[in-house]
């Protein structure tokens, strides 16, 4: 019963304190509020519309940097479940921090031969 009764006033309280951020009606609720949810333009600028990023607008080696990035952490959700199957079929018992180490290790190999292959390609 005292649980049901905490629940209830934990939703009442957050309701009050929620509620004016989500009400529906044209009055203005509190300045901040609403200065947070309009969207703020630039000094000097021309339009809102989407305009596409040029090829030129970041280096190179960021480009690669991103994409590294992405393949290695990307890697490492698929490499670590395979690394405890490869494990549990070699019947090595593995700790979990050296699970993670060779996942780890395996994405970054990967995203080596991806880097690698990039460079060929452009050559």
């Amino acid at each position: 019963m005292k649980r049901t009764v905490a629940i209830v006033v934990l939703v009442c309280i957050s309701s009050f304190i929620c509620a004016p951020a989500f009400s529906l009606g044209n009055q203005v609720v509190s300045p901040t509020l609403e200065a947070s949810f309009r969207p703020s333009l630039r000094s000097g600028a021309a339009s809102t519309s989407y305009e596409p990023y040029s090829d030129d607008e970041f280096p190179r080696w960021a480009l690669d940097l991103r994409r590294a990035e992405c393949i290695f952490f990307g890697g490492i959700p698929i490499t670590l479940p395979v690394t405890y199957l490869v494990s549990n079929l070699l019947d090595a018992d593995l700790t979990f921090l050296q699970a993670v180490g060779i996942a780890c290790s395996v994405s970054a190999v990967i995203t080596l031969v991806d880097y690698i292959l990039g460079v060929l390609d452009e050559d």
